[in-house]
């Protein structure tokens, strides 16, 4: 057989062989994926109340997600350091760790991020007024549960009780059954009695029932002082006042602090 006719042949052959498909595997940035694992540890350490771990935490996920070139990532970081700040009591690096975070949400076009970390700055004060800029107080529905969450503290904290309400219903529309979603509804029947304190003790109470009832299934030891205490202001017996501020009383020692719970406008942490 002649050289040409044996090449003839075997290229014949090779066109018959199964070709081998090439498939392509996702790739993921490995800084992203550290970034991520940190904010998600630093949220754990911020539901033990262990502040300053949170906020190194959150300042090795900053590095992180710089390295991994996610702007998103960052403004969430600088968002997340100063949650950790204002926690701890510093309020005014907290403020820094805010605007860092507003300036580079803007920046890369991150409307979520820049509104999650406008609100939280506004709560930081809690003589916040009308005066303010009112506009953050209209979320978009497709926001996430945290955004609403904080515009009905604001709304509330600036006297607009309709859109206050309006807003914590949103978030109990919006609250999954999971212990996150529970303890986001807590936080809204909460509020709701907070709104309700004055004029309508009764609807108070029964928000404040629900309240308990969660957490007795879910746990957050911070929101239950917060129950408690407004249980017992509300409570119009006095034995039966008594034993609610004792029951305060222990929860307070227990959590080894003479710090008196934030009001649930107040800027506290979303933390499971």
């Amino acid at each position: 057989m002649k050289w040409h006719v044996l090449f003839l042949l075997l290229l014949l052959l090779s066109a018959c062989a199964p070709r081998q498909v090439v498939v392509e595997e996702p790739v993921t940035n490995p800084w992203t994926v550290r970034a991520e694992s940190l904010a998600h540890s630093g949220v754990d350490a911020m539901g033990r109340e262990q502040w300053d771990r949170a906020r190194m935490l959150f300042e090795r996920s900053l590095q992180a997600a710089t390295l991994a070139g996610d702007e998103r990532l960052v403004a969430l970081a600088w968002y997340n350091i100063g949650r950790a700040r204002a926690s701890a009591g510093d309020d005014s690096a907290a403020s820094q760790a805010f605007q860092q975070a507003i300036g580079q949400a803007e920046g890369a076009g991150d409307a979520v991020n820049s509104r999650r970390a406008s609100l939280a700055l506004a709560l930081l004060s809690d003589t916040a007024t009308p005066k303010g800029d009112d506009t953050m107080l209209d979320v978009p529905a497709v926001y996430p549960i945290d955004i609403h969450l904080a515009a009905a503290r604001l709304a509330a904290l600036r006297g607009y009780d309709a859109r206050a309400r309006a807003a914590y219903e949103r978030v109990l529309d919006m609250a999954g059954k999971d212990r996150a979603g529970r303890l986001y509804a807590a936080r809204a029947h909460l509020g709701l009695a907070e709104l309700e304190r004055v004029d309508n003790a009764p609807a108070a109470q029964q928000q404040l029932a629900r309240v308990m009832d969660i957490l007795h299934r879910a746990g957050q030891p911070r929101l239950m002082l917060q129950a408690l205490m407004l249980v017992a202001e509300l409570e119009d017996d006095p034995a039966r006042r008594l034993q609610w501020q004792q029951r305060a009383e222990r929860l307070r020692s227990a959590l080894h602090t003479d710090r008196p719970p934030p009001a649930s406008g107040k800027q506290e942490t979303d933390n499971q």
